[in-house]
């Protein structure tokens, strides 16, 4: 039995800060860029995510790529 995973998608998300809840912990939002190519360079990825970063207001806590991939019995 072979397993093979094959990229369906990929998406960029920006984690920034939201303040603070009233009990004293982080609030965060998250921007979502979806359509990613599953063939691009994670190196090139985080070039555009630090493009996006300068449009934003709100501070930038973690860049994130979110692989989806579906996984086959073949």
């Amino acid at each position: 039995m072979a397993i093979v995973a094959n990229p369906i998608g990929s998406e960029l998300v920006l984690v920034m800060d939201n303040g603070t809840s009233a009990s004293g912990g982080q609030l965060t939002k998250n921007r979502v860029y979806p359509d990613v190519k599953t063939t691009a360079a994670d190196a090139d990825v985080y070039s555009v995510a630090q493009s996006l970063l300068g449009l934003q207001e709100k501070t930038n806590l973690s860049v994130q790529r979110r692989n989806t991939v579906e996984i086959q019995d073949i």
